[in-house]
């Protein structure tokens, strides 16, 4: 059975619409809507007293169904009464409430306890372990002998085969290059090692040449098979002595470049074509440094105790995240203290 509706409940809707400007939308918004009908009137109207049970359940509905609230522009007002009128919304904002308070006093030891300890620095002792490389040439130069001077250049003696030659160091491995510098004395082979460093020192020389071309060292490597494990060769370089001592020797094919390999100590590697008078393979003669004496580098763990972690410089001392950083230390602080 539909009812009309009550004298004063028309005029809760006209004085709403009064106060907004919209009277003119109320005829035409109670037609539409066919506020008596009697399904709209029982979701706003109690049975018993057949009052409103809220002002703004029915001001809320017409204006909502009309698009005359704007949702985005007060975006807690829904909620807002919700909360007002909704007592299980406010039964959950304060379990919720309640929940967070408990569990914070119960487990403030622990964030106390979190906040008390940096991960960055500390002042108990603790044991670090290093690692360092150690060994190495224990002087840049051999010693000399009574009367022995250095000579100015780059040079390379063999007592036993009577070599004492000037070395060159061109910088390319150009083959035509290399011969014209062998007229010269013997020839350092570009990018291998220098004397005294760790490495293959590979140098070449002639042991033989046609009689008509000019040169001092034509003939300079002609003997050097001769050389036997034991033997030494001195090269002076850079202004320092570096001896050698032949370890042993091997005949290759031309083609064989892995007597240019490099290795991890010190290594001198001596070439001239065999057998002389050809160039039909080449013979390698090799030597160790055994003075300035070289001991091969190795890895040694070193284990210490420490007071304090070293932390490393900043780089953003000016800066909006450093100064909250420093206040933020400042209250872990005073906790602390």
């Amino acid at each position: 059975m539909n009812r009309e509706p009550k004298i004063e409940e028309l005029e809760k809707l006209i004085e709403h619409f009064r106060k907004t400007d919209r009277e003119h939308e109320l005829s035409e918004i109670l037609e539409r809507h066919k506020i008596m009908d009697r399904d709209e009137v029982l979701d706003v109207i109690d049975d018993d007293t057949h009052e409103f049970h809220e002002e703004a359940i029915v001001i809320n509905k017409l204006a909502w169904r009309e698009g005359l609230v704007r949702k985005v522009a007060k975006p807690f007002k829904r909620f807002s009464w919700l909360f007002r009128n909704k007592w299980y919304v406010r039964f959950g904002i304060y379990w919720l409430s309640l929940f967070f308070v408990m569990f914070s006093l119960l487990n403030a030891p622990i964030f106390y306890s979190r906040l008390s300890v940096s991960e960055e620095t500390t002042t108990e002792t603790k044991m670090v372990t290093t690692q360092e490389l150690v060994g190495g040439a224990t002087a840049k130069s051999a010693p000399l002998a009574t009367g022995e001077v250095i000579p100015k250049g780059n040079y390379l003696k063999v007592g036993k085969i009577k070599v004492n030659a000037p070395i060159v160091f061109p910088k390319t491995t150009d083959e035509a290059t290399i011969q014209k510098y062998l007229t010269q004395g013997v020839v350092h082979y570009h990018g291998t090692a220098n004397p005294g460093q760790v490495g293959n020192t590979f140098i070449t020389g002639h042991s033989s040449n046609f009689w008509w071309i000019k040169g001092n060292y034509n003939y300079v490597f002609v003997n050097l098979d001769k050389l036997v494990k034991g033997d030494q060769a001195i090269i002076y370089y850079g202004g320092n002595k570096y001896v050698y001592e032949v370890t042993g020797k091997v005949v290759v094919a031309p083609t064989d470049v892995s007597v240019l390999g490099a290795t991890d100590t010190p290594t001198l590697s001596l070439m001239t074509c065999t057998p002389p008078g050809t160039n039909w393979k080449r013979l390698v003669v090799k030597f160790k440094q055994v003075a300035p004496k070289y001991v091969k580098p190795r890895l040694v763990e070193r284990t210490e105790i420490v007071e304090n972690t070293v932390k490393l410089p900043s780089t953003d001392k000016n800066s909006l995240g450093a100064w909250l950083l420093t206040v933020w230390d400042e209250i872990v602080g005073v906790f602390k203290s």
